[in-house]
C-alpha cells in the first residue's frame, strides 16, 4: 500500500487539553441544558465530566449549573 491508511483512532490525531474538553462539555451543556432546572443541569454535568474523567470541585460545578440553569432556553434546550 501508498502508507494513506488510518493506523490510529481520528481522536488519538488531535492533541486537546483537558480544559479543552471540559470547556467543551461546558457548552455543549449550555446549548442543551440552557434554563432547565438547576439540579438537572448539576447531575447532567457531574455524570459527563466523570464519564471523561475529568475533575472539577463542587463549588465550581454549582457555579456553571447556576449559569446555565439562568441562561435563555433555545430550540435545542427546550426539546
Amino acid at each position: 500500500m501508498s502508507g494513506d491508511t488510518q493506523d490510529e483512532p481520528i481522536q488519538d490525531q488531535h492533541s486537546f487539553t483537558d480544559d479543552d474538553m471540559v470547556a467543551g462539555i461546558l457548552v455543549q451543556h449550555e446549548a442543551d441544558l440552557a434554563g432547565h432546572d438547576e439540579a438537572e443541569v448539576l447531575d447532567a454535568l457531574r455524570e459527563r465530566l466523570a464519564d471523561g474523567g475529568h475533575d472539577m470541585t463542587n463549588e465550581v460545578l454549582s457555579e456553571h449549573a447556576h449559569r446555565i440553569a439562568g441562561l435563555t432556553p433555545n430550540k435545542f434546550s427546550q426539546q
